[in-house]
């Protein structure tokens, strides 16, 4: 099953710079005023979205929350 029906966002903790953006695959990245930053647009599967957390781990970043959302909500 795919989710190509469903946007992510991601939101994780600290800002991160947009030059980023073609490393997280066109994932658009939106700076918070809290400080966050959250990564938003579609992912194809599961492990496309696995693929992702990857990236943010091997960051050092953290995850503050993951959001799934139909298009058009």
């Amino acid at each position: 099953m795919t989710n190509e029906d469903t946007q992510y966002h991601i939101t994780i903790k600290g800002h991160l710079d947009a030059s980023w953006q073609d490393w997280f695959d066109g994932l658009t990245i939106t700076l918070t005023d809290d400080d966050n930053t959250i990564l938003s647009g579609d992912i194809i599967d599961q492990a496309a979205l696995h693929g992702v957390f990857k990236k943010i781990r091997n960051l050092g970043l953290t995850i503050i929350s993951v959001n799934p959302q139909t298009k058009g909500e």
